[in-house]
């Protein structure tokens, strides 16, 4: 469990970081261009590090999915470039979280993705006070 909690924490500060840099590059370059570039260099990154330790099983399905998650992905980096290079890191990243956040239970109490719903009144209370701390941010 504690390595799953430092890997969490782990991806919170890349995204951070990355944000940063991506709102700097979207400036020289371009959105369409850092998307693609950063698509790119991801994308090989991941493969390569797959490939070595894990014996992936490619069905049609199976590359489906990775391909809908490519294309999310491409989404995901070009909407906060330009988000965070327009209307600053902190106000992107928490309107980002806030909706992943809440599509995300919505997600986990319908059992789209397999397993039972797993959403309780403290979970959405967590999400809540997360929310209330993004607007602070937003608005002020």
């Amino acid at each position: 469990m504690r390595a799953v909690v430092l890997l969490a924490v782990l991806a919170g500060v890349c995204v951070a970081v990355q944000t940063n840099l991506t709102a700097v590059a979207q400036r020289a370059l371009g959105a369409p261009v850092l998307v693609a570039i950063s698509g790119l260099t991801t994308s090989m990154t991941a493969l390569i590090v797959a490939l070595n330790i894990a014996k992936p099983d490619f069905t049609g399905r199976s590359i489906g999915y990775a391909v809908g998650s490519g294309m999310l992905g491409a989404v995901i980096v070009g909407a906060i470039a330009i988000a965070a290079a327009q209307g600053g890191v902190a106000r992107a990243l928490s309107l980002v979280i806030a909706s992943q956040l809440v599509f995300g239970l919505i997600l986990d109490a319908l059992g789209v993705f397999g397993g039972a719903p797993d959403v309780g009144l403290l979970k959405v209370l967590g999400v809540v006070l997360i929310i209330a701390g993004g607007v602070l941010v937003v608005r002020f």
